[in-house]
């Protein structure tokens, strides 16, 4: 597997896992339930692994892709900063979610912690769904100035047949220079 391949095959993970991890743990503040709290820490944990080898195959996946036809390099630049700022906002996630698998019987500190946790979780879900959007228009030009997939097959067809219009318009200008220089080749033999 290459670095576009590792990064496109995790990408997701961080994601959806410090998504579900915050809403466990918002669950087992709500209801007191242990288990889903130790539960959720292991998810927030997770998302911060999951986004390490993310983050290290993008500058991989971007020499592969920044001279392909349709990519947007400003693009590029927008998702490796928009990246910069979900590493750290989902490090600081993971590393207090490992720190909360140590104390988590100390009541006071936790009650603290978790709250604090669920806005991480929260604030690193946004900016990764940020970074994956930034990412989508590196290549996805359906998704770019707002287009959708229809908008973008409209635009297409209508550019088909102007071109058919263009060429059907041109086959029609030489045909009538070929029967004009036919019957000036035909009024050249008559004479």
């Amino acid at each position: 597997m290459n670095a576009a391949q590792i990064h496109l095959a995790l990408n997701h993970a961080p994601l959806f896992l410090s998504l579900i991890g915050g809403g466990i743990l918002l669950l087992g503040m709500i209801k007191k339930n242990e288990s889903f709290k130790n539960l959720s820490l292991y998810f927030l944990i997770a998302a911060a692994v999951f986004t390490i080898p993310v983050f290290l195959t993008g500058e991989g996946t971007e020499e592969l892709v920044e001279n392909l036809p349709g990519v947007n390099e400003n693009a590029i630049e927008e998702h490796e900063e928009m990246a910069k700022i979900s590493l750290i906002i989902i490090s600081i996630m993971g590393g207090l979610a490992l720190i909360g698998l140590f104390i988590r019987n100390k009541a006071s500190i936790t009650r603290i912690l978790f709250s604090g946790l669920v806005l991480l979780s929260l604030g690193s879900f946004v900016t990764m769904a940020q970074t994956a959007h930034l990412g989508g228009l590196i290549r996805h030009s359906e998704i770019q100035n707002g287009a959708t997939a229809n908008e973008g097959k409209e635009e297409n067809e209508e550019d088909e047949i102007k071109g058919e219009n263009k060429e059907a318009e041109k086959l029609g200008k030489d045909s009538l220079r070929q029967v004009e220089k036919n019957e000036r080749m035909d009024k050249d033999d008559d004479d």
